[in-house]
C-alpha cells in the first residue's frame, strides 16, 4: 500500500477525531449557558445531538444536570439553605434530611420530581456504561480525580432525593419530624412490618429498643403502622418503593466513605460516613450485605424480609 495514502489516512481519522471532541466540549460549553437560564430540556437536546459521550465525565455531568434542572434541584438552594442545616449525627441524619426546603415537594409515591431526579442520580451512577453502581466503578472509568467529581455531584442530589423520600413516606413536617406530617393516613412508621415474618424478632428488637431511637415508630406507639405508598398489598410495589430508599442510602454510603470532603461547610460530610459504615456493620449481623445493594434489580430480588430488617434497623431506628 502506499505509504503516502496511509498518512493522509491516519491523518484525516486523527482530524476527524479532533473535530468531533471539539464538538463535544461545544455542546456542552452551550448546555452549561442553558442550564444557567433553567433551559432544562432545550440543554439536554443540545448534549443528544453529539451522541450520547458515555465516558467523558463532563458530558456525564452536564447531562445529569439537565435532568436535575427539570426535578426542580439546584446545587446553589443546596449549599444555601440545607447543607448547613444537616445533622451528622445517626439520630438527627435523617430528619434533617426531611426538613430540607425541597422535600415537601413529593406529593406521591410516583411523584415527578423525585422520579426525574432519580434520572439524574442514576446517570452518575451508571455512567461509563457501568450495569452496576459503585464508586470503583466510576473510578475505574474515569479516573479518581473525575470520577471524585462525579460521586460529589451524585452525593447531593441523592441526599435531596432521599429527603424526600423519607418527608413524604415517613409522615414528616416541614422540620423533618417524622409521623406528625399531614398525610391522611397519619402514619408512624415508614413500613408495615409483617407480625408473622421471618425476621419479625429482629425488627421489633430495633424498633423497642429505646423510644428516642426510634421515634415515632416504636412499642409505645403500636401498631406499626407504615405508609400505604409502600405498604400496598402488592408485594412487587411494595419492594420497589422500599427499595428506592434502600438504594438511595446505600449509594450515599458507597460514595460518602469513598470520598474526603473539604471545605468549611462539608465538615458533617466525613463525620457521616464514619458514623453510617458503623451502622451497616451493625446491620450485617442480622442480614448480611444489605448496605451492598445498591442496584434496584439487586434489592428487589431480596427478600422482603431482609429488607424489613434494613428499614428498621437504619431507617426507622435513627429517624426520629
Amino acid at each position: 500500500m502506499n505509504k503516502g495514502f496511509i498518512y493522509l489516512l491516519l491523518f484525516s481519522l486523527l482530524f476527524s477525531c479532533g473535530e468531533k471532541a471539539e464538538e463535544v466540549a461545544s455542546a456542552i460549553d452551550e448546555a452549561n449557558f442553558l442550564l444557567t437560564d433553567r433551559q432544562c430540556s432545550q440543554a439536554r437536546t443540545v448534549l443528544d445531538a453529539v451522541g450520547y459521550q458515555s465516558t467523558n465525565e463532563r458530558y456525564i455531568a452536564a447531562y445529569a444536570t439537565t435532568y436535575a434542572c427539570e426535578a426542580n434541584y439546584s446545587t446553589i438552594n443546596f449549599f444555601a439553605n440545607d447543607l448547613t442545616n444537616l445533622n451528622s449525627t445517626a439520630s438527627g441524619f435523617f430528619g434533617s434530611l426531611a426538613g430540607f426546603s425541597t422535600s415537601g415537594l413529593m406529593t406521591s409515591a410516583t411523584d415527578t420530581d423525585f422520579l426525574t431526579l432519580q434520572q439524574a442520580i442514576d446517570t452518575i451512577l451508571y455512567s461509563g456504561s457501568n450495569t452496576t453502581s459503585s464508586s470503583a466503578n466510576r473510578i475505574a472509568t474515569f479516573g479518581l480525580r473525575n470520577a471524585t467529581n462525579l460521586n460529589v455531584q451524585a452525593l447531593y442530589m441523592i441526599l435531596v432525593n432521599l429527603g424526600r423520600w423519607l418527608n413524604y413516606h415517613g409522615n414528616a413536617d416541614s422540620l423533618g419530624n417524622k409521623g406528625v406530617g399531614t398525610n391522611a393516613e397519619a402514619n408512624n412508621c415508614l413500613y408495615t412490618y409483617n407480625t408473622g415474618g421471618a425476621n419479625f424478632a429482629v425488627v421489633t428488637d430495633a424498633l423497642n429498643d429505646g423510644a428516642a431511637q426510634s421515634g415515632t415508630c416504636n412499642s409505645t406507639n403500636t401498631p406499626y403502622n407504615g405508609t400505604n405508598d409502600i405498604s400496598t398489598g402488592d408485594p412487587v410495589t411494595n419492594k420497589q418503593r422500599l427499595c428506592r430508599g434502600i438504594v438511595l442510602l446505600n449509594n450515599f454510603i458507597d460514595i460518602i466513605i469513598n470520598v474526603n470532603f473539604t471545605g468549611s461547610n462539608t465538615g458533617q460530610l466525613n463525620t457521616l460516613a464514619t458514623t453510617f459504615n458503623t451502622l451497616c456493620q451493625d446491620v450485617t449481623q442480622f442480614a448480611d450485605a444489605l448496605c451492598d445493594l445498591r442496584d434496584m434489580a439487586g434489592c428487589e430480588a431480596t427478600s422482603i424480609d431482609d429488607l424489613e430488617v434494613y428499614t428498621a434497623w437504619l431507617f426507622e431506628r435513627n429517624f426520629n
